[in-house]
């Protein structure tokens, strides 16, 4: 059961591989069917796999390859088995105009594989081998126009990643000496912590949290995530929302509650260092989203800042923390995959990349534009919508840790963020087009995307607006994983 979710993508990847160029129309439905098959294993792990085990292969403590699944798992797998899904259905008219079809198939199926690998580990072994799997598989699909920005972008993300990894890995080798243990155990596998160098630990925590920490691109290291741009559309869409970056969140939520504890991390005061790099991080992203008329750089930075949030739920060390940030997790990912599909879609229809060219649009491009504003304002946090109630429970966390700067830090970020996405929905629905910037006839000759791809943005839609509404349906389990870790 656990290997399912795991294997079945790969083996669709090789059946994609071995289907004839000519067969499209054969490939599109089969990977339509996949994919829905793909989410339907995980709902088969949610409901009867928790707590199930699966030992691989066995050396030491150290090399030892093994799955478990518990809850915190069940969530992450089931978001990116949804979010790939709805990723596959939009890129199979995209990219159709892009090229290199088949090859942005297998490797969308394999990534989703390997991040329900990482999903599933039991420990930080079997966790590190899918992790630096992702990273290639990554790497390439960054590469995936193979033309000399890409190739640089791929060189960048790659410089970087294996930074984080020697972090990581040197950390990993400290921990292992200490406790002879990598088992992600909760509360972590520091039995007596008052036993050991309180600034060894905070050495270890360190370097390991800033290690995975490269992939959710807290400052200094979140320049490279501007290259994730260098893909079509389909593809830095799912980068961003959620294969690299969220799974280095997973990766930080999983290091500091099931390997070094709660506990270790108050008595190092590991979260004080950390938190002055997180407000630095939600603060400066928002800035300079606010310095890119670029419609996709202007969305990456605003995860860099959206990815600030998240980490201030992990390392403010309560359970309302923590629960706003699996939430803002589960929220921003999808808000963010409405964005990018939506700036997709106008260049895809238009060729434009800028805010200052769409004056207008919404008039021609209505169902999208609605779209790209609903997903806006939750990401600002305007009541009822899902990015407020992942928020709300960031700010009471805030409170519950006597940490008012940070609330006044969501507050401020949040008006930044309304500055650089509410300007785009008013240039898009209340200003007339400029008639310097576009002929009127070329205005007129705009009209909206196929249903091909407009359908997974009105879904996506809808599925953000139900959370927003009821978010009930998803808060009962997350607290459960929460009373469990901290």
């Amino acid at each position: 059961m656990i290997l399912l979710p795991i294997v079945f993508p790969v083996v669709t990847s090789l059946v994609i591989y071995f289907l004839k160029d000519e067969n499209k129309k054969k490939r599109n439905v089969f990977l339509t069917i996949s994919s829905l098959i793909s989410i339907l294993f995980s709902i088969l792990v949610l409901k009867y796999g928790n707590n199930t085990e699966l030992d691989l292969f066995k050396i030491n403590n150290f090399f030892h390859f093994y799955l478990r699944i518990d809850k915190l798992g069940l969530l992450f797998s089931m978001l990116v088995s949804v979010l790939c899904a709805f990723s596959t259905f939009y890129s199979i008219e995209y990219m159709s105009h892009e090229g290199r079809e088949k090859r942005c198939f297998i490797l969308l199926t394999i990534t989703l594989g390997v991040t329900i690998g990482i999903a599933f580990s039991g420990n930080l072994f079997t966790f590190y081998v899918f992790y630096e799997l992702l990273t290639l598989i990554t790497f390439m699909l960054i590469t995936h126009r193979k033309d000399k920005k890409s190739f640089e972008s791929g060189k960048k993300y790659l410089i970087y990643s294996i930074l984080g990894s020697i972090f990581i890995v040197i950390s990993m080798i400290m921990i292992y000496n200490i406790t002879r243990n990598l088992e992600f155990i909760e509360y972590g596998v520091f039995n007596n912590i008052y036993s050991y160098s309180k600034n060894k630990l905070l050495f270890m925590f360190l370097i390991m949290f800033l290690g995975f920490g490269v992939k959710t691109a807290i400052v200094p290291f979140h320049s490279w995530i501007l290259n994730i741009i260098s893909a079509p559309t389909p593809i830095s869409s799912i980068l961003d929302a959620v294969i690299i970056v969220k799974t280095g969140v997973f990766a930080l939520i999983r290091i500091s509650y099931f390997i070094f504890g709660s506990e270790v991390i108050k008595y190092t005061d590991g979260s004080f260092y950390i938190s002055i790099l997180i407000g630095i991080t939600i603060l400066l992203g928002s800035l300079l989203a606010l310095h890119y008329d670029d419609l996709k750089k202007r969305l990456v930075y605003s995860t860099v800042s959206q990815l600030g949030y998240i980490l201030l739920g992990i390392v403010l060390l309560n359970e309302k923390a923590l629960v706003g940030g699996l939430l803002h997790l589960i929220n921003h990912a999808i808000l963010k995959i409405i964005l990018f599909f939506c700036v997709g879609v106008i260049y895809y229809q238009t060729g434009k990349k800028s805010i200052k060219e769409i004056e207008g649009i919404g008039r021609e491009m209505p169902i999208t534009m609605w779209c790209f504003g609903i997903a806006a304002i939750s990401l600002v946090g305007i009541p009822p919508t899902n990015g407020f109630v992942s928020k709300w429970y960031l700010g009471l966390g805030g409170l519950a840790g006597n940490k008012v700067f940070f609330v006044g830090i969501i507050l401020i970020s949040g008006f930044l963020t309304a500055t650089y996405l509410l300007p785009i929905i008013v240039k898009a629905f209340f200003v007339k087009s400029n008639k310097a910037i576009d002929k009127i006839d070329e205005v007129e000759k705009v009209k909206e995307a196929p249903m091909r791809v407009v359908i997974p943005i009105v879904m996506l839609t809808g599925i953000a607006v139900f959370l927003g509404l009821f978010p009930n349906i998803i808060l009962g389990f997350i607290e459960d994983i929460v009373k469990g870790i901290v």
